[in-house]
């Protein structure tokens, strides 16, 4: 029984593909479009979609 609202929480991951050498907000499942260019994941406004917004959380994989 919740009295107090949420004291713990658990954090998960997930895979986001993008095509080599576009990897844009405008390809991102992220981006939210209803309204306004918007970040799900920070919130963040999007300017321009052909780039990625400043606060990106996501980590690319460097080539090997």
């Amino acid at each position: 029984m919740k009295v107090n609202g949420c004291l713990e929480y658990t954090t998960a991951m997930v895979d986001i593909s993008f095509e080599k050498g576009q990897e844009k907000c405008q390809f991102c499942p992220l981006l939210e479009t209803y309204s306004r260019n918007q970040c799900r994941r920070t919130g963040e406004y999007i300017l321009d979609i052909r780039g990625r917004g400043r606060w990106c959380p996501l980590i690319f994989e460097e080539e090997t």
